[in-house]
């Protein structure tokens, strides 16, 4: 039985279903879950709804969300009932990335992120190879015969280019095959208006005190960015700091409610920072990711400054140690003297 099948097959007498996204949700899990919507609709005949937690700031996922009119719901307004059909799209049960409640058993998943425990559903489809899990639904939307329409071939350029840095970072054949078929199809003018932006006061300030704390040292770069309104940021200055013509290593962290959020990235593309990133937080919260991208997060109990300060500094001796680097080393600051 092809997976199709074996889909077809979970779906059995399902007539409704809510989509979760991770928290915070990035272009691919906004275009995975409005990919996996079209696949029920077209194919089996289910109705769905598309249920995200936390909030959608960074410009361009606040565009792609507004520019293609994808209908989104927070999980505040969902009325849980005694049957709910659920699936997970670019999440995964065990990761604590997203809201859905622990009493509820997902009936589908879709990812490709790192398996972190072998859970049973009626179905699931985890391929860690891919650079995006957008292209994973593409793929079943190609097997049974579901138009691409152009707003959702928009959607799954932009996931897929987004995620693997246009098609540079992660990127496996697959994903670079289904780039290429949706793009022609996909609205260019959208497209570019997603990937240029006007760009909020809040990253303006927050780009600022990166570049104000900044510390380098030979090929790697971190900043603490303090209190963030919003998680996406991290990532967003930490793919930037990957860019310094010297840096091999960006490293970000950021205090939002009552966690600490890192982000990790490397351009040295035989090393995994997921896992090490992993090992980096170990059981003090969750971490995930690829070779050259991860993201994690700590989970703080009460904090105050100084818990504040030595978490974020345990993170850098930690990460420091995993590289080879002597902990007691002299950072200097990116810019100026």
């Amino acid at each position: 039985m092809n997976k199709l099948n074996e889909l077809s097959y979970a779906l059995s007498g399902c007539k409704r279903m809510m989509i979760f996204t991770h928290d915070y949700p990035d272009p691919d899990s906004i275009a995975s879950a409005l990919a996996l919507s079209y696949l029920l609709k077209h194919k089996f005949n289910i109705k769905s709804k598309i249920i995200y937690g936390g909030l959608i700031l960074r410009a361009e996922n606040t565009t792609m969300v507004q520019q293609l009119n994808i209908k989104m719901d927070h999980i505040n307004s969902i009325r849980w009932g005694k049957k709910n059909n659920v699936a997970l799209v670019d999440t995964q049960k065990k990761f604590s990335n997203h809201s859905l409640p622990k009493f509820i058993k997902p009936m589908i998943v879709f990812d490709h992120h790192h398996r972190q425990a072998l859970s049973i559903f009626p179905f699931s489809d985890i391929r860690e190879k891919y650079g995006a899990t957008a292209t994973i639904l593409y793929e079943y939307l190609e097997e049974a015969n579901v138009e691409i329409a152009p707003k959702l071939a928009t959607a799954i350029s932009y996931a897929i280019s987004s995620e693997t840095q246009d098609l540079g970072r992660d990127a496996s054949a697959e994903d670079i095959e289904v780039y290429t078929k949706v793009f022609p199809i996909a609205n260019k003018k959208v497209l570019s208006k997603i990937k240029n932006p006007k760009l909020s006061q809040d990253f303006y300030l927050i780009l600022n005190t990166a570049l104000e704390k900044a510390k380098q040292y030979r090929n790697t770069i971190h900043v603490h960015l303090g209190e963030i309104p919003s998680p996406e940021f991290i990532s967003q200055i930490a793919d930037l700091l990957l860019r310094h013509e010297r840096v091999t290593w960006s490293l970000v962290t950021g205090r939002f409610e009552k966690h600490l959020y890192v982000s990790l990235r490397t351009s040295n593309d035989k090393t995994n920072v997921g896992r090490l990133l992993q090992r980096v937080i170990g059981r003090r919260g969750f971490a995930g990711g690829h070779r050259m991208i991860a993201g994690g997060r700590i989970n703080m109990d009460n904090p105050n400054e100084q818990k504040w300060i030595e978490s974020e500094e345990l993170v850098i001796q930690k990460f420091l140690k995993k590289i080879n680097y002597n902990v007691e080393i002299s950072w200097k600051p990116m810019i100026g003297n």
